[in-house]
């Protein structure tokens, strides 16, 4: 698998199909009264998605190769050695690509009961009592929706490492950018799998998505951090003595590349507290700096399944809402979507999490390439 850029086509349309997708969901929690099939909005939403989805996957198999960036980095301040640090920071890229989703699961209970109702026949005496049941487990659900809403942990240390950037001084220290490391944990998480290895002149350092963050709204910058390796730059932390809230085993830091590109991510604590020694105390200077090129997140191995899950769950809720046939099958029908829906959700994010996606070196190799930095270098935790 190639390493992809993302194109403005597959963020219009995957955004597009996942907004039309969930307002189908929306849509059969009040089932429709009989009339023509395309005159069903739940129907036509369907379509739409149906049609969207194929767009998205076209332009993501026809996006250009994501390729590194020519070098062109500037000259250093008489006198200074280096770059200075940039004293304006870009913000951290991430995706709400997975709200849409969680939000359908939230609601797919509901929508099962609510179809089901629909063509309750026998049924209809204990519908109060599945709607009231499928309501519970749709709260519980929406809760843990909107608890990812926030982003995280508040305490991971971006914001007020540009606080301090634009103060006039944070803590940093000089690296080489290494390999994109698969570390394969796999715990269903996207920051548990991914280490972009960075090379001081006494360690290796492992700069990863914050395991405080949201699973559910993961940083972009490390998905195309490899094409990144060999640069010299810095990797910085909030200055010394800040407030960092409740302690936590990661903190945020940046990369800035000496050609002017940043990597937001986050090092175990001791790599961070280890630089707050004086000598680690570096000024920042007005310098124009940019968010690393952005990489698609499509993966046909993944997406694929992904898919063909979502289009079987919203053709089973569709075709039960409608009332084809006989109440059972609409009943059987409804399961269906149910079954596949909850198939689909799980079974996503630990196919992303557990496989090497686009760019990833495995750890071996990954190993074998990080020890070539100045020194001896001893590897930190991964």
């Amino acid at each position: 698998m190639r390493l992809r850029r993302a194109t403005w086509w597959c963020r219009v349309t995957g955004t597009a199909a996942l907004v039309t997708g969930t307002v189908t969901a929306l849509n059969l929690l009040f089932p429709a009264q009989e009339g023509p099939l395309l005159g069903d909005s739940s129907v036509l939403y369907a379509v739409l998605t149906a049609l969207l989805s194929v767009l998205w996957w076209a332009g993501a198999l026809l996006a250009p190769p994501l390729t590194a960036p020519p070098l062109t980095a500037p000259s250093p301040p008489h006198g200074t050695g280096f770059v200075p640090i940039p004293a304006r920071l870009p913000g951290r890229r991430m995706t709400r690509a997975t709200l849409m989703p969680s939000l359908f699961m939230a609601v797919l209970p509901l929508v099962v009961v609510r179809t089901a109702g629909a063509h309750a026949g026998p049924l209809k005496p204990v519908m109060p009592l599945l709607i009231a049941v499928a309501a519970l487990i749709s709260l519980f659900l929406l809760r843990g929706w909107l608890s990812g809403l926030v982003g995280g942990s508040a305490h991971s240390g971006p914001a007020e490492l540009r606080r301090d950037a634009a103060a006039g001084e944070v803590a940093a220290r000089r690296v080489r950018v290494g390999p994109a490391v698969w570390v394969g944990e796999g715990d269903g998480r996207w920051s548990a799998s991914r280490r972009l290895m960075v090379v001081a002149e006494d360690r290796q350092i492992a700069l990863r998505t914050p395991n405080e963050e949201s699973p559910q709204f993961p940083w972009l910058d490390l998905e195309s951090a490899a094409v990144l390796e060999g640069r010299e730059g810095w990797l910085c932390w909030a200055a010394a003595g800040g407030s960092w809230g409740d302690p936590v085993e990661q903190m945020g830091a940046a990369l800035v590349t000496d050609d002017g590109y940043v990597i937001w991510g986050s090092t175990d604590r001791h790599v961070a507290e280890a630089a707050y020694a004086p000598e680690h105390a570096f000024p920042t200077a007005p310098r124009r700096v940019r968010r690393a090129p952005r990489a698609s997140l499509y993966r046909p191995d993944v997406h694929g399944y992904a898919l063909a899950m979502a289009g079987a769950t919203l053709l089973a809720l569709v075709l039960a809402e409608r009332g084809l046939g006989p109440d059972t099958l609409s009943w059987c029908l409804a399961l269906v979507g149910g079954f596949t829906g909850v198939r689909g959700v799980y079974g996503y994010t630990p196919r992303l999490a557990d496989r090497p996606g686009p760019g990833w070196a495995p750890p071996e190799s990954g190993g074998r390439r990080g020890r070539r930095g100045p020194g001896r270098a001893r590897a930190d935790t991964p």
